[in-house]
């Protein structure tokens, strides 16, 4: 387990010494240097990138392309396959225009609302069979044999699934279903948000990947994109200054290659360069370390009241210890609302309602919600105990 001195690297939880943060699922604590660095830029550097031939522009056009190595290196890909974004949403909306006459989109049931309102936007529905959904098991998991025999019902179409689930911390086995897709001709784009804050994330032979910032103890509003294939394929969705060589009011327009192509406007530089910085930590820290340090939380969970509270009612238990590091729960007898109001007031934060995750929680919980709970790196074992112990008054007081 790391040491309890590394929430001093989280600036929230350094002014903040009581909070118990336990809602890493959906943002992480920015760490302190990617805040230094992005602090840097404003104070020091204040410019536009990627325009101008004085020395802070040019540095900071330079650290712009530093930091696509970085993310670069983080997920094992090259630089010219990262495109900056302003998060995995924006990402897979893109993605969606550019597949949007695929004959059908295949997604799971667990997917996050960016997974499926952007193939809905388009017309397409179970009913009309434009969009097949794969169901989860009752251990919460894909049963992937079947998955992969569905896939070959529905060639040339796209294979659009997480990694990991936010709702229940599960992941999926992409690298077998991306194999099974394209011998069907199937493009594969993974929802990697969930995946890259404590796994590791293999590209594989995927086609599209896409990650927020704010998942990997980087800065909010930005994110990133992984292609296989190259960018200059595919239409630029967002138009504008920056994206092209020249043009003429006559309709010719040249545009630059890789992710120039589009990457459009005044980019958000702050949030790139610490996306950067954010990924080089990410890398110090490393996957295997972070498997320690789940693993030990974990144990200190189970060494607490938390998993025999009445009433409360861990989702897919038998996949726990599994590398799963989200706790999720049905609350029985009171309503998660009222479990997390009065969490908050002891400091304590967790996550309650549908998780972005409409079509799953609504199946597992019958529309009422649920509660998640999802440790950081910055967690502690004391943080475990005074979870468990808030639980157990709020539901005392509730029943």
């Amino acid at each position: 387990m790391f040491p309890n001195t590394i929430k001093d690297e989280f600036p929230t939880l350094k002014s903040n010494s009581d909070l118990v943060y336990l809602d890493s699922a959906a943002s992480t604590q920015t760490h302190q240097s990617v805040l230094d660095r992005m602090n840097k830029y404003y104070e020091e550097q204040r410019c536009n990138a990627n325009r101008g031939d004085f020395p802070i522009s040019q540095l900071v056009s330079a650290d712009i392309e530093l930091a696509r190595e970085q993310v670069a290196e983080l997920i094992n890909a090259k630089p010219e396959q990262i495109m900056f974004t302003a998060g995995a949403t924006e990402g897979l909306n893109i993605i969606a225009e550019w597949y949007k006459d695929a004959p059908y989109v295949i997604i799971t049931e667990a997917e996050h609302t960016a997974n499926i309102l952007p193939w809905i936007a388009q017309g397409r529905t179970i009913d009309n069979g434009r969009l097949i959904v794969l169901p989860v098991t009752e251990r919460g998991t894909l049963d992937t044999n079947k998955a992969c025999e569905l896939l070959a019902k529905y060639p040339n179409g796209v294979l659009s699934i997480h990694s990991h689930s936010n709702v229940t911390g599960i992941g999926t086995d992409y690298k077998k279903l991306t194999k099974a897709a394209h011998d069907q001709g199937i493009r594969v784009i993974i929802d990697g948000c969930q995946t890259i804050g404590t796994h590791e994330f293999d590209p594989f032979t995927v086609d599209h990947a896409v990650f927020s910032g704010h998942k990997m103890y980087g800065p909010t509003g930005i994110g990133f994109m992984y292609s296989r294939l190259p960018y200059d394929r595919f239409r630029s969705v967002r138009l504008g200054g920056g994206s092209v060589v020249s043009y003429d009011l006559n309709g010719n327009v040249d545009f630059y290659d890789g992710p120039a192509k589009h990457e459009v406007g005044t980019p958000n530089i702050a949030g790139i360069l610490g996306l950067g910085v954010a990924a080089e930590y990410t890398n110090y820290i490393g996957y295997d370390e972070m498997k320690k340090h789940f693993t030990d939380l974990d144990f200190a969970l189970s060494d607490t009241d938390i998993f025999n509270i009445k009433g409360l009612e861990l989702v897919f238990p038998n996949y726990r210890q599994n590398g799963r590091y989200v706790y999720t729960f049905n609350c029985n007898g009171f309503h998660p609302s009222d479990v997390s109001a009065y969490l908050g007031t002891q400091n304590i934060a967790t996550r309650v309602g549908k998780m972005c995750a409409h079509p799953i929680v609504n199946k597992l919980s019958g529309g009422k919600g649920l509660l998640r709970v999802s440790p950081g790196i910055y967690n502690t074992k004391e943080d475990m105990n005074k979870l468990s112990e808030g639980l157990c008054k709020a539901i005392s007081r509730l029943l």
